[in-house]
């Protein structure tokens, strides 16, 4: 999987964890209540089903499913039409099964850079 093919899939990846819950949806669009950057939703730090809630499962460093925890056994997976695509970890000693790893900082810095480009042009074209 490529920067471009990650690009080309904003707003069609999910993010699911281990044990099934969905975890958020990888998309620019920051209105998408499923988006993992929507504020209110999955991108909310109080959200229990976050992964940006450091004191839950699915968040912060020791979280038993969290991306972010460096042991973590069963990081979440990126799905695309119910295909796992890879696995979202920082985990670098994982058995991967021909499935990539992407660090979740990595992976969320595109979405995020992609999200601001959009906020960039819609001020740009509501100024003009």
């Amino acid at each position: 999987m490529t920067l471009q093919d990650l690009i080309e899939l904003d707003g069609k990846l999910e993010l699911y964890a281990w044990d099934g819950q969905f975890l958020g949806l990888l998309s620019s669009d920051r209105t998408n209540p499923n988006s993992l950057f929507n504020l209110r939703t999955y991108g909310n730090v109080h959200n229990i089903n976050s992964i940006h809630y450091k004191y839950g499962i699915y968040g912060g460093e020791y979280g038993k499913y969290s991306p972010y925890n460096r042991y973590c056994l069963y990081p979440p997976t990126l799905v695309f039409q119910q295909q796992c695509l890879g696995i979202v970890s920082k985990n670098e000693h994982l058995v991967n099964n021909d499935l990539i790893i992407i660090n979740p900082d990595v992976l969320l810095s595109i979405y995020s850079n992609l999200s601001n480009q959009f906020i960039a042009s819609d001020t740009c074209l509501v100024a003009a």
